[in-house]
């Protein structure tokens, strides 16, 4: 039993110096391990991987309970990992383990194809975000075929693919998602093609070009929702000042999140007061002013509360090692300020409502819609026009009259 309360000892240790000082982790890392020990003392065992998926089976029916016997569950299992990992020597920095795991074909042969087409998308400068969002719908796509039982690639066929889109998968989706998926199937299909895995050459030809127009409504969150969020709550915490900095980039510039995360110290010219840098998105660069408020939450962020770190990005995720953010990430900064607001204020928790929001104040400040568009990153001058609905002072110009359709009292009761 020394061994463990040794490795209990050198793993709480390991994580502090990680630059981890929360008192609830270090806390229920400390309960974990006095839990594990007892187990281990009652059922006469030594910690290996075994007697520890035996002792934390004991709390998996807490998952399907209240929110805190869940986190209670993540806390053990969190504990569990953290300590097998400094035993088999793999414990370099602080991580974080997903509870999820992403489905990926079975057999040898659909496997290897992924990885191929993964290492394509590399060689062709894709970015995580979208590498992420291939894999998963070629993975999509191999699985199916292997449930239909086409074992090899070579024998897929056109009718194969659009059975494929008219499977119970797509079931629910909206079209833009599934023009999405079908676009990322479509590349697919052409690099098999390209490469001479598959014979068929106009395989490609089978996904649809046209899908049904999705109109949705534009949201933005309401002007007092906005005047909170900017407010200088957050300031009295390091980590607030950098979110601080990033919701006035979005909310007052436009920026993506993926652009936000990927911002480095060369994309600011502090002389010039401009923030130049290539879209992530659309690889198209952008230049964009950089207003007082927000450069001054980037100073304040930069001198006051940022940590060394070798990262050319200036955003920094809050434990070690200090990398850069990635977007999920920025995904759960948003939701920590917008979840604070009511449905009304702000319809959607993500990033991309504080870019629509901005698109809207230029609108209502006059700002052509061909400037929006530039400003915003779009390839398609026309595509900031969405944004007219939400100007509702000229919208009720545009409100038909009723003049000359007859109607009495009772045909409206």
């Amino acid at each position: 039993m020394d061994d463990f309360k040794e490795l209990s000892k050198t793993t709480l240790a390991k994580v502090k110096a990680f630059g981890i000082k929360s008192r609830t982790v270090i806390k229920n890392f400390q309960r974990s391990c006095r839990l594990i020990e007892a187990f281990l003392q009652e059922n006469d065992l030594t910690f290996s991987a075994e007697s520890a998926e035996q002792w934390l089976s004991g709390f998996i029916s807490l998952k399907e309970g209240t929110h805190s016997q869940r986190n209670l569950c993540l806390s053990h299992r969190r504990a569990l990992l953290l300590l097998l990992d400094l035993q088999n020597g793999q414990l370099d920095e602080w991580k974080i383990y997903p509870t999820k795991t992403a489905q990926r074909p079975t057999t040898e042969h659909y496997a290897d194809l992924l990885e191929q087409y993964k290492q394509h998308l590399i060689l062709e400068g894709m970015s995580e975000t979208t590498i992420t969002l291939a894999m998963r719908v070629v993975s999509m796509f191999f699985r199916y075929l292997e449930s239909m039982e086409i074992d090899r690639i070579s024998k897929l066929t056109a009718i194969n693919v659009s059975d494929f889109l008219g499977h119970d998968v797509f079931s629910g989706r909206k079209p833009m998602g599934v023009q999405a998926y079908s676009y990322k199937l479509k590349r697919l299909l052409i690099f098999l093609q390209d490469k001479g895995i598959v014979s068929n050459k106009h395989l490609h030809l089978a996904i649809p070009k046209v899908f049904a127009k999705q109109v949705s409504i534009v949201t933005t969150i309401s002007h007092e929702a906005e005047q909170k969020l900017i407010s200088n709550d957050k300031l009295s915490d390091p980590l607030g000042k950098r979110d601080q900095a990033m919701i006035l980039l979005a909310l007052r510039l436009g920026m993506r999140r993926s652009d936000i995360v990927g911002l480095k110290f060369s994309n600011i010219n502090w002389q010039n007061d401009t923030i130049t840098f290539i879209q992530q998105k659309t690889k198209v660069p952008i230049t964009l002013p950089l207003i007082t408020d927000i450069g001054n939450a980037l100073m304040d962020y930069i001198l006051d509360s940022r940590v060394d770190s070798d990262a050319h990005e200036i955003f920094l995720r809050g434990y070690a090692p200090y990398k850069a953010m990635k977007p999920g990430s920025a995904s759960k900064v948003s939701l920590k300020y917008l979840s604070e607001f009511e449905q009304n204020d702000c319809p959607e928790k993500g990033f991309h409502i504080l870019r629509r929001t901005a698109a809207t104040k230029l609108f209502e400040n006059n700002v052509p819609s061909s400037i929006i568009s530039a400003s915003l990153g779009h390839l398609d001058p026309n595509s900031a026009d969405v944004y007219l609905s939400t100007d509702s002072k000229r919208m009720r110009k545009c409100a038909l009259s009723l003049y000359g359709i007859g109607c009495t009292r009772e045909e409206l009761l």
